[in-house]
């Protein structure tokens, strides 16, 4: 056989052999299903699930309880508005309630509308809608806790906030915001309560502060070290001579906001 149609034959053969091992290859599995049978939206390549790191109380719960509920990730505003975010279901019963996002904690609080009833079990579930601010939805088949109630244990605290006004946070402002924003080097607009209300940033198109708005404010997202969707680095920067902000402090910023910017 003349050399070249050895090498031929030779080719011939590799091409059959990786033909096979691609058609012979690992099959990405089906994509998860919700309860009807519809496909879920899968994170991007480069992002996580949106997963519950913590459901609290841990055990059993007051009958007029405050569960909160702590994610891996920030939370997209259109996703916990609906009346179901998170909810308390025994049997034929359900609770749903007030919902509170505590931002800078990655954590939603239901306070359920009624008084639970004594003794029942109660299985929290979380909305499969609920997704990340990158997009990420929640991981499917999230484990829903029980808890039993016990009239026994004292009522949760209400989702009321503590009162914070512009006087309680203007110290931090001054001391971590404004070393830079009032420096004339920096030729950036000093920030006070009327100038963060009122102005939108050059930098995307969102507010500064929208008052009752914490997850919607730009502010927020410019302050908090892990937030994902900004541009340049956090505020104060690393670079700069002014101190972080705590979380705290930036927690304190939060109800500041969550209460009007007043």
């Amino acid at each position: 056989m003349p050399p070249h149609n050895a090498t031929l034959i030779h080719h011939i053969g590799t091409l059959t052999l990786c033909a096979g091992l691609l058609s012979c290859g690992p099959i990405d599995p089906p994509p998860p299903t919700d309860a009807d049978g519809e496909p879920i939206p899968r994170p991007a390549p480069l992002d996580d699930w949106l997963r519950v790191i913590e459901v609290t109380p841990a055990q059993s719960i007051a009958t007029h309880p405050t569960i909160e509920v702590r994610f891996n990730a920030y939370l997209a505003p259109d996703s916990f508005t609906s009346y179901g975010a998170l909810s308390l279901r025994s049997g034929g019963l359900s609770s749903g309630g007030r919902i509170d996002y505590r931002m800078t904690r990655k954590t939603l609080r239901l306070r359920p509308r009624s008084a639970l009833i004594d003794g029942l079990r109660y299985t929290l579930f979380a909305s499969p809608g609920l997704r990340s601010v990158t997009g990420a939805p929640l991981f499917p088949n999230t484990p829903a806790p029980e808890r039993f109630t016990d009239a026994t244990l004292p009522d949760s605290p209400a989702l009321d906030r503590p009162e914070v006004r512009w006087d309680d946070i203007a110290p931090l402002v001054e001391r971590s915001c404004n070393s830079c924003h009032d420096d004339p080097e920096w030729q950036l607009p000093r920030l006070t309560p009327q100038a963060l209300r009122q102005t939108r940033s050059t930098q995307v198109e969102a507010p500064l502060v929208m008052p009752f708005e914490p997850a919607q404010s730009y502010l927020m997202h410019k302050i908090l070290p892990d937030y994902p969707l900004r541009r340049f680095t956090v505020q104060p920067p690393p670079y700069s001579d002014a101190p972080p902000l705590s979380l705290d402090e930036i927690e304190r910023i939060e109800d500041w906001i969550a209460q009007g910017a007043r």
